[in-house]
């Protein structure tokens, strides 16, 4: 059975963005530093070609109200990308 990949985009303090991705049950990946919404769609995209060599689908995490991010890790940012 193919694991999930989910992922999540996150404003830094700085200004630019990161996504964590994570493939059930504990591994993450993370890419911190995207300038621009277009460099993380382009960083997702790549990452949903790797992961459909493996036949696990990349999906965005859904977001729960009562969950924060991580201390350090910046804050949920709500554009999301579908495919």
């Amino acid at each position: 059975m193919p694991l999930t990949v989910t992922y999540d985009i996150l404003d830094q303090t700085d200004g630019r963005f990161g996504v964590v991705a994570t493939m059930a049950p504990d591994r993450i990946y993370r890419r911190d530093d995207l300038a621009t919404l277009a460099e993380v769609e382009e960083w997702i995209e790549g990452l949903r070609a790797l992961m459909a060599a493996c036949g696990a689908p990349v999906v965005r995490a859904v977001a729960e109200p009562s969950k924060t991010a991580p201390a350090g890790l910046g804050r949920t940012h709500p554009r999301s990308f579908s495919k």
